[in-house]
């Protein structure tokens, strides 16, 4: 039995005790005298185990001596059944401790696929996932992660506060802060004023939202609530811990990698990429630092992931794949700039145990790629296709989308065509292809656009995959109709929550049905300059000027040079 009386299966504690038995790194603290946070990854252990965010905030946590961080996730299918059977609440991993008895349980969200599991995870832990109905009972709920950073207005009911941007700097203070008022008794409204002082913290019951239709009229924060909300960022990553797999749980979904960051964001202006806006300005780490992780990623596992949104462009990236190869381990890379491959580079891949290159060129013609800024020639791409080839390389993958803003049918061709073609210059290699449509994402130019009409999108694919199919590449994609779950998510306000709920309990065909019109008009309407965003109560530090210029520039077919860190100020971060 729990301390609160409720029943623990013994089978659910002795699956939890079996991947703590396989793990490195894991850090135990007693309770007692200790703020107790629970951190959550919205899905299983061997989905969040590999993600790096996640991984990072449980040590910036445990750093802290007066902190007790500790794990949960979604149980996988068997356990979820003995919950059900057994009426067993969530537990957290370190200790089997029922979350509802932590002061906090945080939320690590990187990806709006995650959100029904947001609600059913509350519940499973014996919580009202609506913060509405908590009335001050029981442990704050909060999130952070890269999915809620762009836009966390469709977990807003669920959620007494977020914290929005990178945790590095910015978890501390909150955490110390929420101590001291456990200390001297501070309620929960108290609490959540006190944690609105943080300019990085969004409490979204202290932002009032009114509406035309499908659209927001005006948000309004409540009196003395602070109008924009800055999202945190480590401007320095130098000095900081490198994220790396500080708890080492093989058997996740980077198959027994070790991964380590060795930059974080991308200056080269991909207008569709979240991830390359959210992270400006780009951040080089101190190779000693990156090396020093590495050794012990080849200890614990042989085998070294480096991760990053443009790890080619890395300065000492050769150097550490030397430093692999020194030591027999495998090096593989999150990311790969086709512009960046060399002979020598590529030499080196192999050697360190590359077997497979992935590329992407994200849209099948330059005219395309002119309008997403990705600045790649068809004559470089099939160059690079060379280059592999005569390394010996016999693997590509390739990554495509469809919907692109401006997109024709000659550019679903030029898919086609191009990857017809690197598969005749491999020499008979090994082509598999990753389609996905594209989802407009916030803080990114093309966040007015709309996503393309689901027909559309099917139409495309089917030809993509059939053609491709009759010349021997395999093709991989994402049904149009997840990726259009993703898109109303992405660009959703608050009154997506009682659907996320709805979802979690029935999945999503069932919970949008007779709200097909209303999510469809949050899909496929495309938002004007002056229109209010769901997410402009943020501020990435982006000029909303700027990615509105982009996005004309986009659908304009015109590019825009990589940034360079420090001269130019054209976007606002630097």
């Amino acid at each position: 039995m729990s301390p609160g009386g409720s029943p623990i299966s013994w089978s659910i504690k002795k699956k939890i005790r079996e991947a703590l038995s396989l793990e490195r790194g894991t850090v135990y603290k007693e309770h007692g005298g200790r703020l107790r946070l629970a951190l959550v990854y919205p899905n299983t252990y061997g989905v969040g185990m590999a993600n790096l965010g996640f991984q990072s905030v449980y040590m910036l946590a445990n750093d802290m001596e007066d902190c007790a961080c500790e794990r949960a996730f979604l149980p996988d299918k068997d356990a979820l059944l003995e919950h059900e059977r057994t009426g067993t609440s969530l537990l957290s991993y370190e200790s089997q401790t029922p979350l509802a008895d932590f002061d906090i349980i945080a939320f690590a969200i990187p990806f709006e696929e995650d959100y029904s599991n947001v609600p059913r995870i509350l519940s499973l832990a014996g919580i009202s996932p609506m913060a509405a109905e908590r009335r001050g009972r029981g442990p704050l709920i909060a999130a952070g992660g890269v999915g809620v950073s762009l836009n966390p207005e469709p977990l807003a009911d669920f959620m007494d506060f977020f914290l929005i941007g990178e945790a590095e700097g910015s978890l501390r203070p909150v955490l110390e802060d929420i101590g001291k008022g456990i200390e001297t008794g501070r309620g929960r409204d108290e609490t959540l004023e006190a944690l609105d002082s943080f300019i990085w913290v969004y409490v979204p019951s202290f932002y009032e939202f009114t509406y035309e239709g499908a659209a927001i009229r005006e948000i309004r924060p409540r009196p003395n609530a602070k109008p924009l909300v800055r999202a945190a960022k480590a401007m320095d990553v130098n000095g900081l811990p490198v994220p790396r797999s500080f708890v080492y749980a093989p058997g996740t979904e980077f198959k027994e990698t070790y991964c380590l960051e060795v930059e974080r964001g991308c200056g080269k202006g991909c207008r569709f990429c979240a991830a390359g806006f959210l992270y400006l300005p780009p951040r080089m780490r101190e190779r000693g630092a990156v090396a020093e992780a590495m050794d012990e990623g080849m200890a614990r596992a042989g085998k070294v992931g480096l991760v990053g949104a443009a790890v080619s462009e890395y300065p000492e990236i050769k150097e550490l794949l030397k430093k692999g190869i020194g030591k027999e381990a495998t090096v593989t890379l999150s990311s790969l700039r086709l512009d960046e491959l060399d002979e020598g580079f590529l030499s080196l891949l192999k050697e360190a145990g590359y077997r497979t290159i992935t590329l992407a060129p994200e849209a099948g013609t330059e005219r395309m790629r002119d309008i997403i800024n990705k600045g790649i020639t068809d004559a470089e791409i099939m160059e690079a296709v060379r280059l592999i080839s005569e390394a010996g390389l016999r693997r590509v993958r390739l990554y495509f989308m469809v919907g692109l803003p401006g997109e024709a049918d000659e550019d679903v061709q030029g898919i086609i065509d191009l990857s017809i073609n690197i598969r005749k210059a491999l020499r008979g290699g090994e082509v598999n292809l990753s389609l996905n449509p594209f989802v407009p994402k916030p803080c990114t130019p093309f966040q007015w656009h709309p996503f393309a009409p689901l027909e559309v999108i099917e139409k495309r694919m089917s030809r993509v995959k059939k053609a491709l199919g009759k010349a021997g590449i395999t093709v991989r994609d994402l049904p149009a109709k997840e990726a259009f779950v993703q898109a109303y998510l992405s660009r959703a306000d608050r009154r997506a929550g009682r659907i996320i709920e709805a979802a979690s309990q029935k999945g999503w065909k069932r919970a949008i049905r007779g709200q097909e019109e209303f999510v469809g008009e949050s899909v496929f309407h495309p938002r004007g300059r002056g229109d209010v965003l769901p997410w402009d109560m943020i501020d990435h530090g982006i000029k909303k000027d700027y990615l509105w210029k982009e996005y004309q520039k986009g659908l304009a077919g015109k590019t825009t040079p990589p940034c360079i860190v420090g001269k130019c100020t054209r976007c606002g971060v630097c």
